[in-house]
């Protein structure tokens, strides 16, 4: 079994914790990510989906387990903003990252490189690094398939233009991405997965393993979940969350 079989197997069956924070978050402090990642190895984590170098170094010296690496990089030029260079693909796997995840979508980078066009570019420069294809839709990891990723998670379907707003994981576009990549690469649900239930559901409908990242690590965006549910949605707000650029 050469590396990359051997990490991907590590995640098999496994929840994958993302341990991500924004400055703007109420809990938000110093070393806010390393306590975040302490605690998912303690309750079982099979790995860690992580956000820039500096965090990637530091809590890779104190937690082993895989880590899925990625630079987020918000530009009013480019809607592309995981990994979106071999720059910041070259610094997460400097600092320690075991896969390397990039958006994989048709949308243009900043120098008007299709996104997905970064994985053949990995290839050459880390042949042993797992890549791990952010995608929308179905369309996108077909193509993400052919230009070589290792695995696909639709870590970016509420970017689909035909995408409905929904607190609920997308269960239908799950089956459909196992059933295109049977054979070929791995899947890994990640997006709306809530509640030990959604993870159980999403490994019986074939994913190889599950990211969870806000149900976990943002408890204020839990509570505003039971807010919601109590007080019948009233103050509409959005599903989505935004990091600061």
């Amino acid at each position: 079994m050469d590396r990359k079989e051997k990490i991907i197997k590590e995640l098999e069956k496994g929840l994958i914790v993302s341990c991500q924070a924004k400055k703007s978050d109420p809990h938000y402090c110093e070393d806010i990510t390393l306590l975040m990642a302490k605690a998912a190895v303690w309750g079982g984590a099979a790995g860690l989906r992580l956000d820039t170098p500096q965090d990637i170094k530091k809590i890779k010296r104190e937690c082993n387990l895989p880590v899925i690496g990625l630079w987020k990089v918000f530009s009013d030029k480019s809607e592309v903003f995981i990994t979106p260079g071999m720059n910041y693909v070259r610094s997460c796997i400097e600092a320690g990252a075991d896969i390397i995840a990039v958006d994989a979508t048709n949308r243009l980078v900043e120098d008007n490189r299709l996104a997905y066009d970064i994985i053949p570019e990995i290839k050459r420069e880390f042949p042993h690094t797992p890549i791990l294809a952010d995608i929308r839709n179905a369309e996108d990891a077909l193509i993400a398939i052919e230009k070589g990723t290792d695995m696909i998670a639709p870590t970016l379907s509420r970017f689909d233009p035909t995408y409905k707003s929904s607190a609920k994981p997308n269960f239908e576009l799950l089956c459909r991405l196992v059933d295109l990549c049977r054979g070929k690469v791995k899947v890994i649900m990640e997006s709306h997965i809530n509640t030990p239930e959604d993870a159980v559901i999403a490994l019986y409908h074939g994913a190889h393993s599950v990211v969870v990242g806000n149900a976990i690590t943002r408890p204020h965006i839990t509570t505003q979940k039971f807010y919601d549910a109590i007080h019948g949605y009233k103050d509409k707000r959005s599903l989505f969350y935004w990091a600061e650029k």
